[in-house]
C-alpha cells in the first residue's frame, strides 16, 4: 500500500467540523461511558498529546492551533517497524508511503481555529500519526516534521455499541453510496469500506453551480480565481473491512464526495476512476 502524492493529491483533506466538545487531558485518553475521547494539537508543523492510549472504540478529536489547514491520518505500522523507522522512509520519499503500514482513520480538514473529531476502533500497536496537506510550496506538512509516535495499549475489547448514525456512505471501487438524504442540521455519518483498497472521504461545501470536477480544478497548482468550493470535512484514510464515524452540522446546499488515495495498481487518484459524488442537503 502507498500513498503518493502528486498536483492532484494536494486537497488530500477529509472530515466535518464538530459542533461542540469537551476538554480531554494532554496525558492520555478520557474514558467517558462506553468509549475514549482523547484531544491531540496541530500547530505549524506539529502534534501535541497524549504518546500512548487505550485500545478500544475511540473518540478522536483534534484542535488546530496553527495558521495552516491541517488533519491527521492514523498509520498503523507493521512487521515490527517504529516511528523512527517511518521518519526515516518518509524523509527519503515525502511523496510516498512504505508498504509496511495500514491506513487507520482519523478526522480531516480542519480550518485554523476550529476542531474535528472522528470515532473508530483502535487496535492494539504502535502507530504514527500525520498530516500529509502541503505548504503552499506543495511540500507536505509530514516531510516538514509533522508525525507523532502513538503507542495504543491494553483498555478494554470493544463491546459497546457503536454511535447511532443517521446516514451511512459505503465506500467501494469506485463509488460512494449513500443510504438515504442527508438532512440539514446535526448529523452522525457513518462511512464504511467496501472496497477492495483503502479509501477516503473527503468532504467539500460546492459553490452554487458548481461541480466537484471544477473544485478538484481550482485547487491545482496555478488554477486562477478562488475555489469553487470549501474543505468542510469528512474521514481520513481507511482499509477495506474498516468502519469510522463523524458527526457534524450540516447546512442546507449541494456537497461532494471526493477519494483522493492514490490506487493500488495504476497510482493514479481514485477521483481519476470515477470515485466522486454530488448530493443536496435540504
Amino acid at each position: 500500500m502507498r500513498g503518493v502524492l502528486s498536483g492532484s493529491m494536494l486537497l488530500m483533506v477529509t472530515l466535518i467540523a464538530a459542533p461542540a466538545w469537551s476538554d480531554s487531558r494532554q496525558n492520555g485518553a478520557e474514558r467517558r461511558g462506553s468509549e475514549a475521547s482523547v484531544v491531540f494539537t496541530a500547530h505549524d508543523y506539529g502534534f501535541t498529546g497524549p504518546d500512548q492510549i487505550p485500545a478500544g472504540l475511540t473518540t478522536v478529536r483534534i484542535v488546530n492551533a496553527g495558521h495552516d489547514l491541517h488533519h491527521v491520518q492514523f498509520l498503523k505500522l507493521l512487521q515490527g517497524k517504529s516511528a523512527e523507522d517511518f521518519r526515516a522512509a518518509i524523509m527519503a520519499d515525502p511523496n510516498h508511503l512504505p508498504n509496511w503500514v495500514q491506513y487507520a482513520g482519523g478526522p480531516n480538514a480542519n480550518r485554523p481555529g476550529s476542531l474535528s473529531s472522528a470515532t473508530m476502533n483502535l487496535v492494539e500497536g504502535d502507530y504514527v500519526l500525520l498530516c500529509w496537506i502541503p505548504d503552499k510550496k506543495g511540500v507536505p506538512h509530514v516531510a516538514l516534521g509533522m508525525q507523532k509516535a502513538l503507542f495504543v495499549r491494553g483498555g478494554k475489547p470493544t463491546t459497546v455499541s457503536a454511535p447511532k448514525a443517521t446516514t451511512t456512505i459505503k465506500q467501494i471501487d469506485y463509488q460512494f453510496l449513500l443510504s438515504n438524504q442527508i438532512k440539514s442540521g446535526l448529523q452522525t455519518i457513518e462511512v464504511v469500506n467496501h472496497g477492495t483498497q483503502a479509501h477516503e472521504a473527503v468532504l467539500v461545501k460546492l459553490v452554487p453551480g458548481a461541480t466537484v470536477n471544477e473544485v478538484v480544478a481550482s485547487f491545482e497548482p496555478g488554477a486562477s480565481g478562488p475555489p469553487r468550493g470549501e474543505l468542510v470535512g469528512g474521514i481520513t484514510g481507511i482499509e477495506k473491512g474498516a468502519r469510522v464515524y463523524f458527526t457534524g452540522e450540516f447546512e442546507s446546499g449541494r456537497y461532494g464526495l471526493i477519494c483522493f488515495l492514490p490506487d493500488a495498481t495504476t497510482g493514479k487518484p481514485h477521483f481519476l476512476h470515477g470515485m466522486t459524488t454530488e448530493f443536496t442537503v435540504n
